[in-house]
């Protein structure tokens, strides 16, 4: 069918065809009158010249001219038409053309021509109550478009019996682009009176095959292809996994022996020395200003002095003073940069020599996202009393950089205020850990809280564990299933443990959870974490009593349990001795402590660690930072960049 949302261009002649355009010079006399009498008496003759055309190309006459500059002239507050006031003028006419659905053609050829065109504003419509172009009158005085009556369109194709919109319906683009030999190609058809006569050729769309309905219908969780295959593996060495050595050094031991070796083996989570994350809760949203930048100050003066020490960046009397004692000794200032940084230099102090200024990537505009002309470089208040220059990153090869980063620029600032860079050091690595002999021996081989002689193995998964149409957690039950097989030391989980953005969660009454008997009833979040991920993990252990296997929960942001704050502090378990139900805000996490366990036990090992969003920990002599939000894709909707060579984006 035909779709009016398509462009239609109908070309025919500016003036009906049973009168003759006036010569120029009556034409330019009309519009000279015309004009005259709304007070503009004097008209240069290159304007006169110029509405000439004007009127001819779209299609108004002198009266309407005349009407079109009381108005403009009124609106602009203008008495005179010259090269200046023209322009305006012109651009009031074409607007209005346009609006009503003329506009000027661009070819050269055609300059006494006009364009119809018929936006995509409108629904769809047949080709029977398409819109359709005023009708042309033709030298016999019929309309054209009526029966029996030809259609000129362009001079060169006509079809009896359609009207012009029809015939253009019949040549509408389709899905596929047309080539310009099909474009170009006519049929003939015979007419009533058996002669042919020429007709635009039909392009016909080419026809699609719907889906079926089983195509349509998506499959559930549990119909989905291949469940438990692996997708993909990084191991460039070919090493065995951790299951495969634990196989193989059970096969070699005695039933016992392998027993023994199952029940020593353990690994110790803690979280970093150097950490900084929450521990506890904490009240958000009441930080006033002034520590906010107080935090952000010292932030920046600690990095200010890592990246001095890191890329040998010396103050400049520091460098005059050394110049004098540097003889015969080997500089090494920036060896781990390559090359000597310059001097350094508070941000926004004017120097005539290249200096080296460290601040922090800021966006001059408060909306929307950062480019290269909008960079600013922010200094620290102890050095430059917070100043804020120009950036300009067109001399570097290459770039990435997003508000907020703490860079070191090397550049020329003879102004004060722009900063012409010529070198960057996009931050610096924190230090390596690192761990004495006797505790890498303790973590590999001991036999209390090691390894003994045993690999290390760690699985980490993330939320959400439902599908959209239950709150049974399947996918959380068959990951669990995976993890009774393979025995991992440790199991890092990331939330949402109960997903704000689950259908039967956002009910105002509560979540919608089936009981035992398969009805439906409304629960708490914390019920349902306590009932379905609190109550799974108890499982896993009452069924495997002798599992090793230990937990860390971090929370996430859209988390129905926690504080949608960031950082987040970690999940607290109220651990309330209640008769009949459980109380009200209980994870039900120590149940899960004392799962398969005598009660007598004293000091037991822990099972479930809660640690917060983001954190660091060390598992052994490994440290892992972990977050559950996608800080990378944050960052990158608010970055800019430039030459990078492909896969090095934010690397």
């Amino acid at each position: 069918g035909f779709e009016n949302h398509t462009k239609l261009s109908i070309i025919h002649p500016a003036f009906p065809s049973t009168m003759s355009p006036p010569s120029q010079s009556s034409l330019k006399e009309q519009i000279r009158q015309s004009l005259s009498s709304v007070s503009l008496p004097s008209i240069p003759p290159d304007i006169l010249s110029k509405l000439a055309a004007l009127s001819t190309s779209l299609r108004l006459t002198p009266s309407q001219l005349a009407e079109a500059w009381e108005a403009h002239s009124m609106t602009k507050n203008v008495d005179q038409l010259n090269d200046v006031t023209y322009l305006g003028y012109r651009s009031a006419l074409t607007k209005e053309a346009e609006s009503r659905g003329v506009n000027i053609d661009s070819s050269t050829n055609n300059a006494n021509k006009v364009v119809v065109k018929r936006t995509g504003l409108g629904k769809r419509t047949a080709p029977s109550s398409s819109a359709s172009i005023s009708p042309i009158p033709t030298k016999r005085g019929g309309a054209a478009g009526g029966a029996g009556a030809p259609i000129k369109l362009d001079g060169n194709a006509e079809r009896d019996g359609l009207s012009a919109v029809d015939a253009v319906a019949h040549t509408t683009p389709g899905d596929g682009p047309v080539s310009p030999s099909a474009k170009n190609t006519t049929s003939h058809h015979p007419d009533s009176n058996g002669s042919s006569s020429t007709a635009m050729s039909v392009v016909t769309p080419p026809k699609h095959t719907l889906p079926s309905q089983a195509q349509l219908t998506p499959l559930t969780y549990r119909e989905r292809p291949n469940p438990g295959v692996t997708l993909i593996s990084y191991n460039p060495r070919n090493l065995p996994t951790a299951v495969q050595v634990m196989e193989e050094s059970a096969s070699r031991l005695s039933p016992s022996e392998r027993e023994a070796l199952t029940s020593k083996r353990g690994c110790t989570i803690q979280m970093h020395p150097e950490a900084t994350h929450p521990t506890k809760g904490f009240r958000f949203m009441f930080t006033p200003l002034e520590k906010r930048a107080s935090c952000l100050e010292s932030r920046l003066l600690e990095m200010n002095e890592v990246l001095m020490e890191e890329c040998g960046i010396r103050e400049e009397e520091t460098e005059e003073e050394e110049a004098v004692e540097e003889v015969g000794l080997e500089s090494k200032v920036g060896e781990n940069r390559g090359e000597k940084m310059a001097t350094w230099a508070p941000v926004g102090v004017p120097k005539q020599n290249t200096v080296t200024c460290i601040g922090r990537i800021c966006n001059e505009a408060h909306e929307g996202k950062v480019n290269s002309t909008s960079l600013l470089l922010e200094g620290s208040r102890q050095h430059s009393s917070g100043s804020r220059i120009h950036l300009d990153p067109t001399l570097i090869p290459s770039y990435s950089l997003f508000p907020g980063q703490i860079v070191a620029v090397e550049g020329i600032n003879s102004s004060g205020r722009t900063l012409q860079a010529s070198r960057l050091i996009e931050g610096a690595a924190p230090s390596l850990d690192t761990s004495l002999a006797s505790e890498l021996m303790e973590f590999q081989h001991g036999s209390i809280k090691g390894m003994n002689g045993m690999p290390l193995s760690i699985v980490a998964m993330s939320g959400p564990y439902t599908t959209k149409d239950n709150l049974e957690y399947d996918p959380l039950v068959d990951a669990i299933l995976k993890i009774s097989e393979d025995k991992p030391d440790v199991v890092i989980m990331c939330g949402p443990f109960v997903d704000v953005r689950q259908p039967l969660v956002q009910d105002e009454r509560g979540a919608i959870i089936l009981n035992e008997d398969g009805e439906k009833e409304t629960a708490t979040f914390q019920q349902v974490f306590a009932k379905k991920v609190a109550g799974i993990l108890q499982e896993l252990y009452e069924a495997n009593t002798d599992i090793k296997t230990q937990f860390v929960l971090v929370p996430s942001v859209d988390d129905a349990i926690s504080d949608s704050v960031y950082p987040q502090p970690p999940m607290v378990d109220l651990e309330v001795k209640t008769k009949g139900a459980a109380a009200f805000g209980s994870l039900g996490l120590h149940a899960v402590e004392m799962a398969g366990r005598e009660t007598s036990t004293g000091n037991r090992p822990k099972r479930v660690h809660c640690v917060s969003n983001p954190c660091t920990l060390r598992i052994n002599d490994v440290t892992i930072g972990v977050t559950s939000s996608d800080v990378l894709f944050h960052i990158s909707s608010d970055e800019t960049n430039a030459n990078l060579p492909p896969g090095s984006r934010l690397a």
